[in-house]
C-alpha cells in the first residue's frame, strides 16, 4: 500500500525524507502482517492554502505541517472557517482532503492545543518527534475507512456457526473438533494455551487426551491454517509447554497453498 506524506517545511521534509530511508526507520515498512507500507514523500509550497490540504494522489495520503509559530495554526483556522462545510464533508467521505498532522516546533500551552481547528486531525511536539510522528500518521491511516475495511479482512477470524476459517476472501471448513480448538486459540492469540487446557478441552468433548492425539489435531489445524493464510499464520509448539498461535513467515502462495483448495469439505 502506497501511501503519500505531503510536507510543509524545509526542515520537517528533511528530517521525514532522512527518516524513511534509514534502515530501522520509524515510518515501518508494513501497516498489518501482510499490509506492507510504500512511503511517498511530496514537498509542498511554503504558503498554506486549501489546496495544500487536498489528496491528489490515488492513494492514501496524509499531509505534514510544520508549525514554527502560531501563524501557521492562524492560517488553519482561517482555512477552516471559511471552507468548513466543505472541508467537514470531504473528511467525512474520505475523499478529496488529505489528514492533518501539525509538527510544532516547541510545546504550546494546553490551552492553544485545545482550541487547534477541526481540520487538523492531530499535531506532534518537537520536529525530532519522529517516531512519535510516525505513531500518529499509522494510527490516522488505520481509521480510514478503505484501510479499515483492508485490515479487518486481514485477519484471521472464525464463524463458528458454519465452522469456517476466514482469512481475507478464502476460507476453510473445520472439524468440529477443530472448531472448538480454533475459537480458543484466536482468543489467545500470541499466548501460550498450556497443554492441560487443551487436554481438558479435548475431555470435554468426549474426545481422548492421549498425546499423540493432541498433537495430530494440532498438526492438521497447523497445516489448514497456513494454508488458508499463506503462512501468514501458524500454529506451532511452545517447547512443551504448549501450543501457541501467532504471526508466521508469509511464503509465496504457490508454494504454501499449491493442490489446496480452501473452500474443501473436513473430513
Amino acid at each position: 500500500m502506497k501511501v503519500c506524506l505531503k510536507v510543509m517545511g524545509e526542515r520537517l521534509l528533511a528530517r521525514v525524507a532522512a527518516e524513511v530511508a534509514r534502515p530501522d526507520a520509524a515510518f515501518p515498512r508494513q501497516l498489518a502482517i501482510h499490509v506492507p507500507l510504500h512511503w511517498q514523500i511530496e514537498a509542498l509550497p511554503p504558503h498554506l492554502t486549501r489546496a495544500s490540504l487536498e489528496n491528489t494522489q490515488p492513494h492514501a495520503a496524509v499531509t505534514l505541517i510544520e508549525a514554527r509559530h502560531a501563524q501557521i495554526i492562524e492560517e488553519l483556522w482561517s482555512i477552516g472557517s471559511r471552507d468548513y462545510h466543505a472541508i467537514a464533508l470531504e473528511q467525512r467521505n474520505d475523499e478529496q482532503l488529505a489528514p492533518v498532522v501539525v509538527v510544532i516546533e516547541r510545546e504550546l500551552p494546553t490551552s492553544r492545543l485545545l482550541e487547534m481547528p477541526a481540520i487538523v486531525t492531530d499535531w506532534v511536539n518537537g520536529l525530532d518527534a519522529m517516531h512519535e510522528l510516525a505513531r500518529r500518521v499509522c494510527a490516522i491511516l488505520k481509521r480510514q475507512p478503505r484501510i479499515a475495511s483492508r485490515l479487518d479482512n486481514s485477519r484471521l477470524s472464525l464463524v463458528v456457526e458454519s465452522r469456517m476459517l476466514c482469512h481475507g476472501d478464502d476460507s476453510i471448513l473445520l472439524t468440529p473438533s477443530e472448531v472448538a480448538v480454533a475459537e480458543l486459540f484466536l482468543s489467545r492469540f500470541g499466548s501460550v494455551v498450556p497443554m492441560e487446557e487443551l487436554q481438558l478441552l479435548f475431555r470435554l468433548a468426549g474426545r481422548s487426551t492421549d498425546g499423540s492425539n493432541v498433537r495430530v489435531t494440532m498438526f492438521q489445524l497447523r497445516f489448514k491454517i497456513e494454508a488458508l493464510t499463506h503462512c501468514r499464520y501458524t500454529l506451532t509448539s511452545a517447547y512443551g509447554l504448549g501450543y501457541v498461535l501467532k504471526h508466521g513467515k508469509a511464503g509465496d502462495a504457490a508454494s504454501s497453498g499449491r493442490g489446496l483448495n480452501t473452500r474443501q469439505t473436513a473430513n
